[in-house]
């Protein structure tokens, strides 16, 4: 069972996929899932530092400045001063990384609402619940 509920994973993220609008399906072929996770998060905060950054997305410093750099060469984010601290740099988002962040999240919505009208409201109360279920799990180890 575990083996054919996986197996739809595909078929979800492509009927997601082609629900987006075109121009958005093209612009978001340059960003990967990290960087847009980024960006909502620098969104929501009005930015955040490279630690916080690093924090937030469970990576390293390291990674997190390379994240930080891969934003900035494509213009979706910017290095400020801390208005507190000026020896503190700062990632905020650019204008462009903002509306992409609300076209996508306006998409996702738009896309979960048609998705879902194919169940009644019992069905898809009972799905979340089974969602939630498998999200709030304890961690399985895994077979060596």
């Amino acid at each position: 069972m575990a083996a054919h509920i996986f197996e739809l994973a595909p078929r979800l993220r492509r009927r997601f996929e082609q629900s987006l609008p075109a121009e958005l399906r093209e612009e978001l072929a340059t960003v990967t899932v990290h960087q847009l996770e980024a960006l909502g998060q620098l969104v929501r905060c009005g930015g955040m530092t490279m630690a916080e950054l690093a924090q937030a997305q469970a990576i390293g410093l390291s990674s997190a400045t390379a994240l930080a750099d891969r934003l900035l060469r494509q213009g979706l984010a910017q290095r400020t001063s801390d208005p507190t601290d000026r020896r503190v740099v700062r990632l905020v988002p650019t204008d462009a990384a903002t509306r992409l962040v609300e076209r996508f999240a306006d998409a996702k919505r738009r896309a979960a609402v048609r998705a879902l009208s194919a169940l009644n409201d019992d069905e898809a109360s009972q799905l979340y619940a089974l969602l939630e279920k498998i999200a709030d799990a304890p961690a399985a180890e895994a077979p060596a």
